[in-house]
């Protein structure tokens, strides 16, 4: 009894949001509390970006370029109390936060796409291209080709299918950028928060439509790479 009480207390002291990863010390531990009590504490199979709140009980899974900004800021703005704030690959345990409000924003793959290209590529060199390298990068077909090479539900968070970056089995309400600030409202609705005069940031007022930056080859290779997005969440090319 002594060791279970000892197992106990570890996973209790595991705070979802801080834990990265799981030696094989505390996998063994998890199992052996889990067959003693019962209660599963065992965490999801993946890592999430998550911002969790105790007080307004919600978990928002964080999906890049799809108005993190403006919702992060929403929250603050609105004095709620975030436990964990934007933290990035980390696992958490479902089972314990099965009655949380859980959400997530999702946004048609082509526009995001360009979206990342034009903030990560054009303007900044956040995947450190060489010179030479960022210059052919500048060319939105060759990026799509590099992007083809990725393997596109591990890569970078920005690039990565949306449909993994969101808990499927346990998200409540998936709103999407298309509508957002209705969308905003409706969780802010959920969770206790006035959702009026949203401030949106980090928009790019002088941008092309997405459309424009498109041929039909490159359309069609986009969609082939974003597929799994595409029929889950219902988008087309508009």
């Amino acid at each position: 009894m002594a060791q279970h009480k000892q197992i106990k207390h570890r996973l209790m002291k595991t705070v979802p949001g801080q834990v990265k990863c799981l030696d094989k010390t505390s996998r063994r531990a998890q199992k052996v509390y889990e067959k003693v009590n019962h209660i599963p504490f065992l965490p999801a199979p993946r890592r999430y970006n998550l911002t969790l709140s105790h007080s307004r009980r919600f978990i928002w899974f964080r999906v890049a370029k799809v108005g993190t900004r403006t919702i992060l800021n929403h929250l603050k703005q609105s004095n709620i109390s975030l436990e964990v704030q934007d933290v990035s690959q980390v696992y958490y345990p479902p089972k314990l936060y099965a009655d949380y409000f859980k959400f997530a924003f999702v946004r048609n793959p082509w526009d995001r796409l360009v979206s990342c290209w034009l903030d990560k590529v054009v303007k900044h060199n956040m995947y450190r291209f060489k010179e030479g390298d960022r210059e052919k990068m500048r060319q939105f077909e060759n990026f799509v080709d590099y992007v083809a090479g990725l393997d596109i539900e591990n890569c970078d968070r920005h690039l990565q299918l949306q449909s993994r970056l969101i808990d499927l089995n346990h998200v409540n309400y998936i709103g999407r950028l298309e509508t957002f600030e209705a969308d905003l409202n409706q969780v802010c609705k959920m969770i206790g928060v006035k959702g009026d005069a949203i401030s949106r940031k980090n928009t790019s007022a002088k941008r092309q439509p997405y459309q424009d930056y498109y041929s039909p080859a490159i359309q069609a290779k986009v969609a082939q790479i974003y597929q799994t997005d595409i029929q889950l969440f219902g988008y087309q090319f508009e």
